[in-house]
């Protein structure tokens, strides 16, 4: 049996690699329609996985507007279990809060109190949430699609981990120049260390580019 759910990343982003202005205003890079699209990637999956600091961010709902379709359940990874309890993700679908194992007590009783459901994982090297620990918890709790919407870091965690199968990129016919990048440090000095990509796709919706491919293991 799989350890883990098929894991699709997808990022919005400009034609040079930024999902935010560097003061963070994202709303909105791509059109309406790849918008739509991407709600039909949540429709299309049993779970959507985003870090605590979009939740901060942005609040958004995580859930399914633009189509006809099920909202997944949302996955928040908050180490320290601190994103507030009034936040908009505690709403609608099942709520997953992944935390750090040792988190106080407290803070989990609240969060459970306004409905979330409550994971403990081990950190690996780097101090951050194991995400192989987080998809094989997803699994087990029977959820084997699994979309990641961002942002950066959890990009780059999820790419690092080696959890991504899938990659979607819409990307908008927009040049910021510098702005947040799409996928953070990776960690790369040479080119041939770079992730591999295959079964490469493009799509053109309206005026963006929607850019799918699989991630070569």
């Amino acid at each position: 049996m799989t350890q883990k759910p098929f894991v699709t990343l997808k990022l919005a982003q400009t034609l040079d690699g930024c999902i935010a202005t560097t003061r963070g205003d994202s709303k909105w890079i791509t059109s309406d329609a790849s918008r739509a699209r991407g709600h039909r990637l949540r429709v299309d999956s049993d779970a959507i996985l985003v870090g605590a600091g979009t939740v901060r961010a942005d609040d958004p709902e995580l859930s399914v507007r633009l189509v006809e379709g099920k909202s997944p359940t949302k996955i928040v990874l908050d180490s320290r279990l601190d994103i507030a309890t009034d936040a908009k993700v505690f709403g609608g679908a099942p709520l997953i809060l992944v935390a750090a194992e040792g988190v106080a007590n407290d803070r989990i009783l609240a969060r459970e109190g306004a409905g979330a459901h409550v994971w403990q994982v081990g950190v690996n090297g780097d101090g951050l949430l194991d995400l192989n620990l987080v998809m094989r918890q997803a699994m087990q709790a029977g959820l084997e699609t699994l979309l990641i919407e961002g942002g950066s870091r959890v990009a780059a965690s999820a790419l690092q981990a080696g959890v991504v199968d899938k990659l979607v990129v819409f990307i908008a016919p927009k040049i910021l120049g510098v702005g947040l990048p799409s996928v953070g440090e990776l960690g790369f000095e040479w080119i041939a260390d770079a992730i591999q990509l295959g079964d490469v796709d493009i799509e053109c919706i309206g005026e963006d580019l929607m850019y799918t491919a699989h991630i070569k293991k």
